[in-house]
């Protein structure tokens, strides 16, 4: 294991969990703070769920301009230059003197994370090929399950025994610092993982016309939906929790992010490598893994709103948390089946601009549900959703799966 490490390819791998990790720590250290925000800027429940929303649209809006952009510039420049702005908001939030500063901190928070996805997933496919991608990908994804964690778990524990600014401090100075042996490792990689490649140059018009195919679309919708359920779940869990059973900050920061994950490291990991080991028999193998996972995400996301312990709540996070997982493992790989190789990153931008924006309204919603019909309710709603998903991914894989992958495949 030690020697596969020492590779370039699964070197960069590592490399790019701690940064994603950071990413992922920076989005989530707010959504344990909202009952501190809450007190400091005086937001309505309303306004809660619109800082986890207006990330997302903002980071949503911007992600067909990241995804062009990581088809044409250096990938490189990309991903370090998005680590370092993003920390940087992060830091300016923690000083934010108003509400109305959090909010536009939390925007540009939005707009810096939209570069690195796609460039970040584009050197991955150049360094992985199709018997290895989903593992890749998998173990990858697991830094956003440890940044949930660190950052919804150490947000909570510093608000309590020090002060809620602390912990967007720390975290961004962190990624500032964490740029320099990111940028280092990243300058002496084969040009083969930084090579943009051939083909059509990207463009808001080959934008456009990645929509045409079939099978990307249903990416995009089941993307849409999975992480509409994910963001419900890491934004409004922690304050759920502490609403409907009455336990402190810390204790619900810990719940929220630590038990979900468990579930979703394992599910990564175990879908990666399904997917990847019966990618040779079956080329949509991916695609049925994410059917698999959405049949089962369906019950768990309900029992999570409907549980009357905190136990029960538990076991229903961490069930759904191994099933999403398949997704994580999957979502990029499956659009990469069928799309050209040259354009990688501008799928990426896709799915970005798809499941972000449609995601957006998980933060929001929860924010108006809570005082309405409660945040149990639409989770109860969001887990019909799943079940209707999965039936659109059933007929995409029949019907329009085989041609569109042949079509990509040809033109790499």
């Amino acid at each position: 294991m030690t020697r596969a490490w020492s590779k370039p390819e699964w070197a960069l791998i590592a490399y790019l969990w701690i940064a994603y990790l950071l990413n992922h720590a920076d989005r989530q250290v707010v959504y344990t703070l909202l009952p501190e925000l809450q007190k400091a800027f005086g937001f309505s429940n309303t306004q809660l769920g619109l800082i986890g929303a207006l990330f997302l649209w903002i980071y949503g809006a911007f992600s067909p301009i990241a995804g062009i952009l990581g088809d044409r510039y250096s990938r490189i420049k990309l991903v370090v230059g998005s680590l370092v702005l993003w920390s940087t908001f992060t830091i300016l939030a923690g000083l934010a003197p108003n509400g109305t500063l959090m909010l536009v901190f939390r925007a540009l928070l939005g707009i810096s994370e939209s570069f690195f996805m796609p460039a970040a997933f584009a050197l991955m496919a150049n360094a992985h090929g199709p018997s290895t991608r989903s593992r890749a990908i998998a173990i990858f994804a697991s830094s956003q399950m440890a940044g949930v964690a660190v950052g919804g778990s150490l947000s909570g524990w510093i608000a309590q025994e020090f002060h809620w600014r602390y912990a967007f401090l720390l975290l961004g100075a962190c990624g500032i610092l964490f740029a320099i042996p990111l940028w280092r490792f990243l300058a002496g990689l084969p040009e083969a993982f930084t090579n943009i490649g051939t083909g059509e140059s990207a463009s808001l018009r080959s934008f456009g016309k990645l929509f045409r195919i079939p099978s990307l679309r249903i990416v995009t919708i089941f993307i849409s939906v999975a992480t509409f359920g994910l963001y419900l779940v890491y934004t409004w869990l922690p304050t759920f929790l502490f609403d409907r059973f009455s336990i402190s900050l810390a204790r619900a920061g810990v719940e929220a992010s630590l038990y979900p994950q468990i579930g979703t490291v394992a599910g990564l990991f175990a879908g990666g490598y399904a997917a990847d080991k019966f990618y040779g028999r079956c080329k949509s193998s991916r695609f049925w893994i994410i059917l698999i996972a959405f049949l089962g995400c369906a019950p768990c996301i309900y029992l999570i709103g409907a549980g009357t312990t905190l136990e029960i709540t538990r076991l229903a996070s961490i069930a759904f948390g191994f099933f999403a997982g398949f997704v994580s493992a999957n979502q990029a790989a499956s659009a990469f089946d069928v799309v050209p190789a040259s354009q990688r990153a501008t799928a990426v931008g896709v799915l970005n601009v798809t499941g972000a924006s449609i995601s957006g309204f998980a933060p929001y919603l929860g924010g108006v549900a809570r005082k309405t019909i409660g945040i149990g309710q639409l989770m109860a709603y969001t887990s019909t959703a799943y079940l209707a998903t999965s039936a659109i991914i059933l007929y995409a894989t029949l019907r329009h799966f085989q041609n569109d992958h042949r079509k990509a495949t040809e033109e790499n």
